[in-house]
């Protein structure tokens, strides 16, 4: 199903439960798991911590990015220590990678299109009243060309319960094949939700889900507000949506997903 599962780590909860995820799909698959920590490159820049010094009324001194290099390396291998021992735990075949640069954009260039992505999105990434701005786990669902799964929750719980969106059409079909597949790991009890807004396909979808064991959920509403709505009514475990790529891929991925993951309360699962 996949070949690979990569776990952008940043040290906070959500990570740490995208890391268990990742770690026990690798384990269940049996295929590596690699662990990834991206320490980003402008935290040593002279000027930034010239400013910060200032600000923070610590005394300045040339060279001292190298000190902070230093720290944050050594935090970054705590770090993926941390995440080899659960993995071993959890008796995947895990491996972990440190480097610098952009988050979002290293953790991206890693996988494959046969891969899957693991990440967090702590409950600090949120847009500044008036102002939005990009989360890294965002920006990761904008720039990999495989599916991402976006833990939101500081606990990890058992997946039992599974919400596919499907938008109505043939295009969404796919995500029932996946989520079928997907679920053969976690034998989870399996929803297909679809707002109506303008002309009723409750008849297809039937079809779709004729002889399986998913329970079909067809309402008038708004999708964006019906998804939400919905699987926090049924208390899901994971939400799968499809991103349908066109150009300028990188900085819009759907107003429906992007709407999703803003307001989410459960794991999310994003299949391109």
């Amino acid at each position: 199903m996949f070949n690979r599962a990569i776990v952008g780590l940043d040290g906070s909860k959500p990570s740490f439960v995208a890391s268990y995820y990742g770690l026990e799909l690798g384990s269940k698959l049996n295929i590596p798991v690699v662990g990834i920590h991206v320490l980003d490159s402008t935290l040593t820049e002279e000027s930034l911590l010239a400013d910060l010094a200032g600000v923070l009324g610590f005394s300045y001194y040339e060279g001292i990015s190298a000190k902070v290099k230093e720290f944050l390396e050594k935090e970054s291998e705590t770090l993926l220590d941390e995440f080899s021992t659960l993995g071993r735990k959890l008796n995947a075949k895990v491996s972990t990678l440190q480097t610098w640069g952009n988050p979002a954009k290293e953790i991206s260039s890693q996988a494959d299109k046969e891969d899957i992505v693991f990440v967090g999105r702590p409950s600090h990434e949120k847009a500044i009243k008036g102002i939005h701005i990009s989360s890294t786990s965002e920006q990761v669902i904008r720039r990999a060309d495989c599916p991402v799964f976006v833990a939101f929750k500081e606990e990890y719980k058992p997946i039992e319960s599974i919400m596919i969106c499907h938008d109505g059409k043939e295009e969404d079909d796919k995500l029932v094949d996946f989520t079928k597949n997907l679920n053969k790991l976690y034998n989870a009890k399996l929803y297909l939700y679809h707002a109506d807004e303008l002309g009723s396909k409750k008849e297809r979808l039937e079809n779709l889900v004729k002889d399986s064991n998913i329970e079909l959920i067809v309402e008038k509403n708004i999708a964006e507000d019906g998804i939400i709505k919905t699987s926090e009514r049924l208390n899901t475990d994971l939400v799968i949506l499809g991103s349908h790529k066109k150009k300028l891929v990188h900085f819009f991925m759907g107003s429906t997903t992007t709407f999703v993951f803003h307001y989410i309360k459960t794991n999310l699962l994003v299949v391109k």
